[in-house]
């Protein structure tokens, strides 16, 4: 029988690993999504970075579930920027 992961998606990468771990799930493959970079980039896409992250302007999310949870899709939004 096939699991669903529904209740993942959205969640920051950390918590849907702690999830999958608490459910005997681990080893999982955290793929980043390859989207082709702007024409004409926004100036705020120079904080969609992992020094970005890091410094809490952005968020790596899941946004799919693929083989019964051993991988999840992520993609990095901006989430700190509105706080200044």
């Amino acid at each position: 029988m096939r699991r669903t992961f529904d209740h993942l998606l959205g969640l920051p990468t950390p918590a849907a690993l702690a999830v999958l771990a608490a459910s005997g799930i681990t080893n999982v493959d955290v793929v980043p999504t390859a989207a082709p970079p702007r024409q004409k980039p926004y100036p705020e896409d120079a904080f969609r970075t992992p020094q970005g992250e890091a410094e809490g302007y952005a968020s790596t999310r899941v946004i799919a579930v693929e083989e019964d949870g051993r991988r999840l899709i992520v993609s990095r939004f901006l989430t700190g920027l509105w706080n200044q």
